[in-house]
């Protein structure tokens, strides 16, 4: 039998193209890596029951959200319902961590203002293109609830991202 939903959450997962959006989710559902790359079209929809700290029941519900451009006019719909957003850049590639400020993080307050944030630096075990400043000053900006460094190919992190952000959506 199947334990009861506590609560159902919605989460989006947003940023550039190829920062390593699917590859975290999926990471964080199955536990596994795949090097193979395709583009998301539209939305890729995840489930996954976990139980938090707290020992409430939570059905999370991941909308995998694609970061290319010639979505932008359908990307704001799938906002709708979210609780909680991710927003993943690639630290090795400092350009994904400008348009978070430059876009993705005024998208998201444009269209959900109060939704709770965390940014993440993916891609941990590649060799970085930002320093700590250039972290700080994006943090200073947008001011997600926490700034977590993962790595959706070695697994560092991965739980513990999606798990915080499920918990300080159930604590507000």
């Amino acid at each position: 039998m199947c334990a009861q939903k506590d609560f159902k959450l919605k989460i989006i997962i947003i940023g550039d193209p190829n920062v390593g959006k699917t590859s975290l989710v999926q990471r964080y559902i199955s536990e596994h890596f795949s090097k193979e790359y395709r583009s998301t079209i539209g939305t890729n929809i995840y489930i996954k029951d976990i139980t938090l700290k707290n020992g409430k029941n939570i059905q999370l519900n991941l909308w995998d959200i694609a970061g290319q451009e010639r979505w932008i006019r359908m990307r704001h719909k799938y906002y709708n319902g979210a609780r909680g957003a991710i927003i993943i850049g690639d630290l090795s590639r400092k350009r994904s961590f400008e348009n978070i400020e430059k876009f993705w993080y005024p998208d998201l307050e444009k269209y959900i203002p109060s939704i709770q944030v965390i940014l993440i630096g993916n891609k941990c075990d590649l060799k970085p293109e930002l320093t700590e400043d250039d972290i700080e000053k994006i943090k200073n900006k947008i001011r997600p609830q926490k700034y977590i460094i993962t790595s959706a190919k070695t697994g560092v992190n991965v739980n513990g991202a999606f798990n915080y952000l499920s918990e300080i959506i159930i604590i507000k």
